[in-house]
Order: C-alpha cells, then structure tokens, then sequence
C-alpha cells in the first residue's frame, strides 16, 4: 500500500540526483547539459572500466556529434527491422553506487557492447548510446547527416541477393534422349514443307458478293431489269403505303430527292425530330420504283449501334406495310435479317458490317444509294468508311451517298466530298424546357457549391445496381425500369420501347447508345449528367486512357432531343450552365484518341498497296503519324505485317476476323495447334465479360474467379472454364442447374449468350479464312480441331504466341519509394515501363507465381497508373519456342540465350541448360526447333488447304 498525502494525493516520486525531474519507465529524458566533472580519483576509476576506444575524450566526442543518441538508436531500429520492438534488440543496464556505470547491448546489425559511466543513469545511459552511435556511423549504417538510413539500404545484401536471383537464368532440364526425336522431326517436317511449298500457291478466284443479299452478285440482265421494275411498280402500287404520321421532312421530300438525284454526295443537315432516319431512305426508293428504276435501286443505311439499325428498320417495315415489309432488312453483329432479294431492297446495318461488306465488294457493285446516318459522332469506323465510299465513288458512277447529321459540322463533310450540296431540313420538337444544375438546387433549397460538381456518369456494367438504387431512392413512384447499353442483345435492347402497365413509370437507364436515332416515345423526362466514359491513347505508354470526361455541346442537344419528340418535356443536366459554354463545340474524332492497330489492318484490307500513313492522311481528320508508325509496329511484332508493310500469309488470315488483331492471330494458332475452342472461349470473354461485374458484386466475381483459376494462375483459363461449364450445362443440365451455376458463379447470362453467338462468329471466321473445313466442328470437343484442348500449358502458350510482345516481367522483392524493401512483395514490368496488376485479375496478391513471366491483354491507364486487367503465367519454354525472339548462342557451353526484350529499361534472358553434356548437337536441335515452329506457322497460313487436305 502507499501513503496517501493531503487531499487524498499520491505522493510524488522522488526526483532523480541528476537533473531533479520526474523519471517515467516509458520516456527517458536524455540529459543535454555539459559533460558532468567528477574527481580525478572518478575519472581514472571510469577509465578502469573503458576499453581503449571508449576513453573519456571518446565519449565526449560522440556526445557532441550525436546530441540525441537514445532516440537516433530508436528510430534506426525502427527502420531497420520494421518493428516497433525496439527494446528486444538493445538493452540498457545500469550499476554502480554515486558513480554510475551503464553497459548497453546492441542485437543489430550484430550483437555489441558499449560502456560508459556518469554521476547519473540518465547520462551514463546517454553516453553509452552516443557510442553506440558512434559505432553505427564507422559501420556506414548513418548517412552524412547521421540519420538512418532507408529500410532497403539496411538489407542491401537482400536486395542484392534478389536482384541477382532475378536475373540468373532460369534452368530448364531437357532430357538428352530428345535428340533423335527433335532430329527426326525436324528433318520430316522439313521435307514435307518443302514439298507443299514447290507445288505452288493456289490462286484464290475474287468472288464479289451481294451488299444486300450476301450471296455472290450476279449483274441483271437487261430484260430481267424490266421485268423486275414491272413486278415492284405493280407491287407499289397495289400496297400504296402511306405515312402513318407526318413528320417535318415530308414537306421537303421533292427538294431532297431532287438534289440527290442530281448530285453524287449529299449532306442533310436535318434537326433532331424531323424525321431523316426513317423517311429520306423510304423517298428514295419509293422515287426509283415509281420511276420504273426500282431493280438498280438497293439502298444500305448505316446506324451507328445496334439497337438503333434493327428499330429503325423494324419501324420502317412497319409503316411500309405487311406488303412491301420483305423489302425492309437489317444486319448487325450476329443477327441478320436481309430483305427478300435485291432489286428495290432497303437494308438497316451497323457501319462494322458495311465495312466487313466492303471486303468482298470495295466498289459496292449492285448498291444505288449509301446513307450514312448520325455522321456527326465520328467514330473511327465512319471515318474509314467515308474515306472508302469516296474511293468507290470514283470507281462506281452508279453509287449516291447520302450523309445526314443532326449536330455534326456538315460544312467541313461538304468539303471532305468536294462541296457537295448541304440541305437543311428543319424539324419540329415539343418545347422541352432546359433545367441546368442552379436551378434545380434552388428549387430544393440548396446553394450551388463553388467548386465544380462531381458527376458520376455509370457504366454499362454499373446500370444493373443502379436500376436498385433508383428504387430506393424514389419509392414513391411506381416504377418499371429499364436498362440500355451495347452489351444487351437485340431482344433484350427491344424492352426499351415497350410501354409500362398502366399506372407505372417508367425509368430508362442508359449509356451514351440513348443519343442515337432511337425514339422512345413516352419519354418525357431526361437527366444527362454531362459526362461520359472515353478512351484515349498514350503514346509513351502504348496503353489506353479510360477517363470521364465533360461531353460536348453537340452530345447536350443529342441528349436533350430524346425528350420532346411525342410530347412536351423537360431536360436537366446535372452541371452548372457555365459549363455548357465552356464545353466544345464538337466531340472529339475517336481516331484521333485510340490505338490504331484495327484501324490499318482494315486499311491494309482495302487499300493493300498503299502506305498506312499514306491512305489515313486522306480520312476527314489525319491522325498523328507516331500513333500511325506505333501501330504498323504493333502489327509488324505480332506477324501480320512484313517490313514493307505488306500484309503477310498470316496477316491474311488474321483479317478474316471480327476481332482485335491479337486475338485474331491467337485463334488463328489455336486452329493450327488444334485447340481452338478454348481459345474461341477466351477471345469472346474478352470482348464481352461473362461475369455480372458491378460494383455490389466485384467481390463475389473474384473469389468465383479465384476457385475457377484453380492452379493455373490464368485468367484465360478461368473464361474458357466458364464457357464450356455454361455449354455442358445447356446440353446436358436442367433449369435448375444452369441457374446454381449462375448464381455460384456470379455469371451474367446475357453476357453468356452473348458470348455464344461471338463463338459461332468466330467459328464463320475461321471457316472464311479457311482453317477449319466446317464452322461447326470447332465448336465439338472431339474434333480434330480440339484434340489438344485438354493442355493448359499448350493453351496459355498459344495465348502468349497471339499477345507476344505483351509480357510481363516479374519480380520478387522490392524497393518501395519510401526506401523500404520487401522481400516477398512483387514488381511487375513491360517493355514501357512499370505496370501494376488490376484487382479483377487472379494473379493479384499473390505471394509466389510458377514463373518470371506473365502475358496480357488489356492495360488501362488511371491516375497516372497502368494497371493490368488480366494475365496468365507463361512458360520459359513458350518464350523460348513460340515467341520469334532472337536466339543465339552465349559463351557457356551447351547454352542457348533468347533475348525476349531488350530496351534501356529491361532486358529479360532465358537460358536453356542441357542435362547431359555428351548431347553437344542437342543445343543446336533445339534452337533449330524453335525456328523451324516460326517457319511451319509462316508456311502455314499460306498452304493450310494442302496440309489438312
């Protein structure tokens, strides 16, 4: 027990002899005065206990360079060891009667005693660590400014151990008795190329196909011309198809179709809502057939989505009538439905599948009229195809194109096609009232903030969440949403139009598709946030930019014309009405902001013997020729171009398919190899994402992909296991069945169907390109074409042989900014530089990977950061064979060196060791094997008939 002093107060501690303050047990209270005089008879006492290095001028010395010792000793444990422990790894003790003596032991970097005496313990404690210090600085463990050091520089033997551990060669054991066999092969294989190759190349004969029908074009003959025009007059003129409703552009049909009967290029500048999507394509061929010119006269209408190509030709059919509705046809990525025949046709489709039309027809043989509708959004694909229309202008005298834009700069398109005539087509609009971000808060009592507001403009994979959060947010209304974006199918785009049961509202949510020629004609309403995803292109990084940004003043009018149209509305924009000013007047050209690598194969396809540079300098606005240099480069490093930009054997085939270039070439060697429907699996998931990605369920996608991943450390493999799961299922599962594994799976089963006619696409494709016999058969698991689909390691190198040079080099231990080395944390590095891996891939957080290399395919930019979507280990041996790298011999004996990329930043080597010495031809062989792998894909792709025949 204690003595309780007055007023129930402890009593206070005795103040220490030194300096006479309070001691606390946590805090020492390091004594910064003068050194403390003792006797002569104390110093040579003190001296007794120093060892030389310690004497008294010693420690005075290291007292007055380091005048905090205790807490310098602290925070350089701290930094050292990571820990906050520092007690466990110096310990003062302390003895002695008037004179004290204080020994302290330091357990870092080594274990050591130092010594030292005063007429206190605070300072004897203090002079102790002084030489503590002292020491730590002859050590080079204090930089100039005796401070400590970075945590890295504390283990520098660790990082350097890993460095070297990361750059030793990684040894691979190839067993001696491969010799004969690898010999034998590559002797065989050598002379059954060479045998194809001297029977020469076969020539294929150019088919033209029907733009409208898409069987091969056949020109009418004179007398078949009559009669056709004869049976459409009287077809015409029995169903007499009237207008259901007026619209403004009605009034103006004479001196539309005037003007596009005289001049070759029209531009229809006409005002949202008057009606130039589903009237001026009508006037033109009712005008032909009238005029006995109906079998010349095929129209193709362009739309620049989906969900508007198959609406606007489903409301045209409509209004033609059950009659003349054969005529009416639309085509768009997996689905079409063309009309009837050709002669007096009118065919909806998206700008892809034109362009895809102009493959095998570039001089639109057959078609009459071209209408490019929406022209103002200048996509990439418009671009090139008003650059290809003005080419087949010039070798087609019977083509009339046909451009119309509401907002678009319609002067710069008339001088694009020489100054062609501009009509004006006024429209008319219910008064739709703007409502800008000021106002609306001052209806709810609100000041608009100084700052500008934050907007947050949804994704199409976050419109699902939000239909939820809508609901909670307004439960008084009776609501009946829907959801719009490019990722639904066609059916399920078509709900949009559907009206709600009486006595509910309904909510559209919806990406930028909704500013498209689609009318809704119930919509009243319309909160545009102002914002929109879009892509750019770093060049220094080769990556794309995914970034929200303020949309221009021509999208605000789009946005707002989709209320207005049937009735009355209103418009609120969620930003201030100083920012529309400052908004540009325009969008900016997409081919100006996004890699090109599409973009030149498509230009290579139609124009083969031009310069990439030279035939986009003639789109409507030139991109710059480092990105057009950058992508012909891209192009050159996956095989499908040559030197002189020619498009190789391979490249040929590449073309053949509805994809990004990489995944074309993948699923080009995934037929050669005969693995292909994995490999189809993983293309499609990577143009659509099978997983129901939002934000409430990114958790739940990543431990499904984290049970699918398995030990493959693939994202690929995780899609092509979800797709044949989901595909066993629909043959050999019930309903039950196929919605567990939805649910365990987090799996969308939109994006599944999707994904389903993307295969089958790609299956069309490989048989156009003439690497399957028959479409269907890559699809069956007991194919020929499939008979290695069970080999993972096979799969993911065909997938690194299709990305390459995407390649990531891994690193384990690492040097933070902040100075401190982890030795179990991991760095990753492509060719341009450092890259980070995105969470949604299932090599993220991982303690240890199989191998140094990883492959990819997407990279996004974000905050200044590259971050990594997916990935998949690779290895060495896929690097070694399947990569076309150069390979040559090093100084070590029985070595082969493959220089996979080498830049300033980073050069990555693979050495291949041989186990048995006696074997020094195997070296030789296996270097060999490597080329003659690049060869047989190279031949190929030329003689693929002859080798499966």
């Amino acid at each position: 027990m204690g003595v309780i002093g007055p007023n129930n107060e402890l009593p206070r501690r005795r103040a220490g002899r030194g300096r006479g303050g309070l001691h606390s047990p946590l805090f020492d209270i390091e004594d910064c005065e003068d050194s403390v005089h003792v006797s002569r008879t104390q110093r040579e006492e003190q001296n007794q206990w120093l060892s030389p290095l310690q004497q008294t001028s010693d420690v005075d010395e290291a007292v007055s360079m380091f005048p905090q010792p205790k807490s310098l000793l602290n925070r350089v444990l701290q930094v050292a060891t990571s820990s906050n422990r520092t007690r466990e790894l110096m310990q003062y003790k302390t003895a002695g009667g008037k004179l004290k003596k204080c020994e302290l032991t330091l357990h870092w970097p080594k274990e050591m005693t130092f010594a030292a005496v005063a007429n206190n313990r605070v300072t004897a404690e203090k002079r102790a660590a002084a030489l503590a210090c002292m020491k730590l600085k002859e050590l080079e463990l204090l930089d100039n400014g005796n401070n400590p050091l970075t945590h890295a520089s504390y283990h520098r033997d660790q990082v350097k151990d890993a460095g070297e551990k990361h750059r030793r060669p990684v040894q691979l054991d190839i067993p001696g008795n491969l010799e004969r066999s690898i010999k034998d092969y590559l002797t065989q294989v050598s002379l059954y190329l060479q045998s194809i190759t001297q029977d020469g190349e076969e020539e294929d004969e150019d088919l033209v196909t029907d733009a409208i029908t898409g069987r091969p074009y056949r020109s009418l003959s004179k007398h078949e011309a009559q009669q056709l025009n004869t049976y459409l007059q009287e077809e015409w003129e029995r169903a007499n198809p009237r207008l259901s409703v007026e619209l403004p552009v009605d009034a103006h049909r004479q001196r539309v179709v005037s003007v596009v009967q005289s001049s070759r290029v029209v531009v229809i500048a006409g005002e949202t809502g008057c009606g130039k999507t589903t009237r001026i394509p009508r006037f033109l061929l009712e005008e032909c057939v009238r005029d006995g010119e109906g079998a010349e006269c095929n129209i193709l209408v362009t739309q620049p989505r989906r969900i508007s190509a198959v609406s606007v030709a489903h409301r045209v059919a409509h209004e033609m009538g059950p009659a003349l509705k054969h005529s009416v046809g639309y085509q768009v990525r997996l689905e079409s439905r063309p009309p009837e025949h050709s002669g007096g046709a009118l065919l909806f489709l998206t700008v892809g599948v034109l362009l895809k039309k102009l493959q095998s027809n570039p001089t639109l043989k057959g078609v009459s009229h071209v209408v490019v509708d929406e022209v103002h959004e200048r996509d990439i694909n418009t671009d090139l195809l008003l650059a290809l229309l003005r080419s087949a202008l010039n070798e087609n005298q019977d083509l009339r194109v046909v451009l119309m834009s509401a907002t678009g700069d319609n002067k710069r398109l008339s001088e694009y096609f020489g100054g062609c005539p501009i009509v004006k087509v006024p429209g008319f609009m219910h008064p739709v009232k703007d409502r800008f971000l000021e106002e609306v808060l001052k209806e709810m009592g609100r000041r608009i903030p100084v700052q500008d507001p934050v907007v947050r403009h949804p994704r199409s994979e976050d419109i699902a969440p939000d239909l939820v959060l809508v609901a909670d947010v307004i439960e008084h209304i009776d609501k009946h949403g829907e959801p719009v974006h490019s990722s639904l199918s066609v059916a399920d785009q078509q709900t949009v139009f559907q009206h709600p049961p009486v006595g509910q509202r309904k909510i559209v949510l919806a990406t930028n598709i909704a500013e498209t020629s689609i009318t809704i004609d119930d919509i009243v309403h319309v909160v545009d946030a102002g914002t929109h995803k879009e892509h750019s292109y770093d060049p220094r990084t080769k990556v794309s930019c995914l970034d929200t940004v303020w949309i221009s003043r021509s999208n605000v009018t789009q946005r707002k014309g989709r209320a207005g149209r049937c009735q009355p509305g209103q418009s609120y924009h969620l930003f201030p009405r100083s920012q529309l000013d400052s908004m540009t007047p325009f969008p900016i050209p997409e081919i100006l902001r996004t890699p090109l690598e599409n973009l030149v194969l498509q230009a290579k396809i139609h124009s083969p013997n031009s310069k990439a540079i030279d035939f986009l300098s003639q789109v409507l606005d030139s991109p710059e020729k480092e990105a057009v240099r950058d992508a012909v480069q891209n192009l050159q490093d996956i095989g499908v171009l040559d030197k002189t930009e020619s498009m190789t054997a391979l490249g040929e085939r590449v073309a053949c398919m509805s994809c990004d270039p990489r995944l074309g070439k993948m699923l080009v060697l995934g037929a050669m190899f005969r693995c292909v429907l994995p490999l189809l699996s993983i293309a499609a998931c990577l143009t659509r994402d099978p997983f129901y990605n939002s934000l409430q369920n990114r958790a739940l996608v990543n431990k499904a992909k984290e049970e699918l991943s398995g030990f493959s450390y693939s994202d690929y493999l995780v899609f092509s296991r979800v797709v044949l799961g989901w595909r066993r299922l629909q043959q050999e599962g019930d309903r039950d069945e196929r919605d567990e594994y939805l649910d365990k799976y987090t799996l969308s089963r939109t994006g599944l169907r999707f994904i389903n006619g993307l295969i089958s696409q790609f299956c069309e494709n490989l048989h156009e390109a003439e690497l399957v016999s028959r479409a269907n058969d890559c699809q069956r698991q007991n194919s020929l074409n499939n008979e290695h689909s069970d080999q993972d390691e096979l799969i993911k190198g065909v997938l690194l042989a299709g990305l390459y040079p995407n390649l990531i080099q891994v690193k384990k231990g690492v040097v933070t900014k902040g100075g401190r080395f982890r030795p179990n944390s991991m760095s990753f590095r492509t060719h341009t530089g450092p890259v980070l891996l995105h969470r949604s891939t299932v090599n993220r957080g991982k303690e240890d990977l199989p191998s140094r290399w990883l492959t990819f395919f997407g990279a996004v930019k974000s905050n200044g950061k590259v971050f990594i979507r997916d990935s998949s280990t690779v290895h060495p041996l896929a690097l070694l064979l399947l990569t076309d790298s150069d390979i040559r011999e090093t100084g070590a004996t029985f070595c082969a060196l493959t220089e996979v990329i080498n830049t300033a930043m980073l050069i990555v080597f693979i050495v291949v060791g041989i186990i048995h010495p006696v074997y020094p031809g195997m070296l030789g062989f296996f270097v060999a094997l490597s080329h003659l792998l690049m060869s047989v894909i190279i031949r190929a792709a030329r003689y693929w008939k002859k080798l499966i025949s």
